[in-house]
């Protein structure tokens, strides 16, 4: 099967697991599931989204040309860096912003705010979602690692990601937001150090 094909059932795949997590979440909520066989079935689900993730970065990984570019400096800074729950919600955050299309940051920021993200996944793996105070999970991983592939061609998933967005702008305190942005403006690199944040959260 053509990479691209693979990816793209991969992708839809994701997408619907997603959707039948939230479900699942939904019916917890309103008490129309039995809390043991709900849980069950979210670990279920979380498990199968982390496997489905794995395998889409394989794949994508190796349809992707041997030559791989230099590593942006803001994935060092952030290896070295030490994040607060609050701080790394912010990441995610702004991840879900920006592929959302709501995000008002330079290119310059919103690739090395990319590069921190993939830098700490790539350090931390499971561990990284969850020590999210927003019990940000391979869910939301999944669907980000779907949304920065699709480019938009998903209206499902990209429903989704407007979504995971809202729910976190709607969580994260304004002030909070701002204290990170202030932080990544200080210290974060940039390959144009000339660019700033703009505080737009």
């Amino acid at each position: 099967m053509h990479a691209q094909q693979k990816l793209q059932q991969l992708e839809n795949r994701i997408v619907r697991l997603h959707g039948h997590r939230e479900g699942l979440k939904r019916a917890l909520e309103v008490g129309t599931l039995h809390p043991r066989r709900g849980f069950a079935l979210l670990n279920g689900v979380d498990n199968e989204l982390s496997w489905m993730d794995s395998l889409f970065k394989n794949v994508l990984s190796n349809a992707k040309p041997a030559a791989a570019p230099s590593e942006h400096p803001a994935a060092a800074w952030a290896r070295d860096t030490v994040f607060d729950a609050a701080q790394l919600d912010c990441i995610i955050a702004i991840m879900l912003k920006i592929l959302d299309g709501k995000c008002k940051m330079e290119d310059a920021d919103k690739s090395a705010l990319s590069a921190v993200y993939d830098a700490l996944r790539a350090q931390l793996r499971h561990e990284f979602a969850q020590s999210f105070g927003l019990g940000f999970g391979e869910a939301t991983h999944a669907l980000i690692d779907a949304a920065r592939h699709n480019r938009g061609e998903n209206t499902v998933l990209a429903q989704q990601i407007c979504e995971a967005r809202m729910q976190a702008e709607a969580t994260i305190p304004k002030l909070v937001m701002k204290a990170f942005k202030q932080r990544l403006q200080r210290a974060m690199p940039r390959h144009l150090p000339q660019e700033t944040i703009r505080e737009t959260h």
